[in-house]
């Protein structure tokens, strides 16, 4: 869609060639990595959150902290670690699918060759852009994992707390 509207958008001014370089530098700067927390903070981020719920509303984990274990190393932590590595990846995945359609797209609408958009984009996305991506993923990873977790632990009541705090 953004590749579409940046080269109708940009035709009038005879800048619609440059639509490879503006799609690759925005998936790769930011929707990726947004669009991709987004997702898995719905599925995954809501998933941690009704675990530890049902865990904390049948006693669970009081029952690993009566052992002597520490809840929030045995469940907490792993959850954490995985989102925050996976998450990255993930948006590796979204940007190289992004870009690719992307430049589908702007070869199709304004008339170029596979080999000059390609050119655009790896013109265009540099190191650093791709590690603006990766970081600001890590800590989306980081931030979903932790409220997620936070939420899921705290929570008291019933089945129908655990709905609410899910949701």
């Amino acid at each position: 869609v953004m590749a579409a509207q940046f080269a109708i958008g940009l035709e009038p001014f005879g800048a619609s060639i440059y639509t490879a370089k503006l799609v690759s530098l925005g998936i790769v700067r930011g929707l990726g990595p947004v669009l991709t927390a987004l997702l898995v903070g719905g599925r995954v981020g809501a998933g941690f959150t009704a675990e530890l719920g049902s865990m904390a509303v049948t006693e669970q984990i009081d029952a690993i902290r009566c052992l002597g274990a520490n809840p929030i190393r045995k469940l907490v932590m792993p959850r954490v670690v995985a989102m925050t590595l996976i998450l990255p990846l993930l948006t590796v995945l979204a940007d190289v699918i992004g870009c690719f359609g992307g430049g589908l797209i702007t070869m199709l609408q304004v008339d170029v060759t596979s080999k000059y958009v390609l050119d655009q984009m790896m013109d265009t996305i540099g190191p650093e852009d791709l590690l603006h991506g990766l970081m600001k993923s890590m800590f989306f990873g980081y931030f979903i994992a932790i409220i997620s977790c936070w939420i899921g632990m705290n929570i008291r009541g019933g089945a129908e707390a655990v709905g609410k705090a899910t949701t």
